[in-house]
């Protein structure tokens, strides 16, 4: 049996013992630098995911706004199966005043003023729609104004 003051336990002085406690210190930086490793590695494979990513997102919304500018094709319908399409007329506003003018030798073709437009743009529309000279304009407005006047029409 040992004295009192005796050390218990190991003597750490053995050059065994430092050579234990020298590869504790070793595994130890060892596992901090492949921890380290490890880290930096999965944080580049999650960079380069998320550019893959974005990258393909990309390539989809390019895919997907090449696809929006293509026309699509009408399919083939035969007649017997057209539906007709009637559009509705829109509201010119309520007609003020209408007469009939003799466009050609014993043709007649009415003309309309509505409350919501000016008499020389429909004296305009009228001459374009049956191919008169445009100096007939002039002419026909000064008509048109002339008789609205005599019946006491507001222009």
């Amino acid at each position: 049996m040992a004295g009192a003051g005796a050390k218990v336990g190991i003597d750490q002085s053995h050059g065994f013992m430092q050579e234990i406690i020298n590869n504790q210190f070793d595994r130890k930086n060892y596992q901090l630098t492949v921890e380290d490793q490890k880290a930096e590695r999965e944080k580049k494979v999650q960079e380069y995911n998320e550019k893959i990513k974005d990258e393909e997102l990309k390539k989809k919304e390019e895919r997907r706004k090449k696809r929006e500018k293509v026309p699509t094709q009408q399919t083939y319908i035969p007649p017997s199966q057209r539906k007709v399409q009637v559009t509705p007329p829109r509201y010119l506003g309520k007609t003020v005043f209408a007469m009939e003018i003799e466009y050609a030798s014993n043709k007649f073709a009415p003309i309309k003023i509505r409350e919501t437009e000016c008499i020389k743009k429909a004296c305009e529309l009228f001459v374009s729609r049956y191919n008169l000279p445009k100096e007939t304009v002039q002419s026909l407005e000064v008509h048109i104004t002339i008789q609205m006047g005599l019946h006491n029409f507001p222009s």
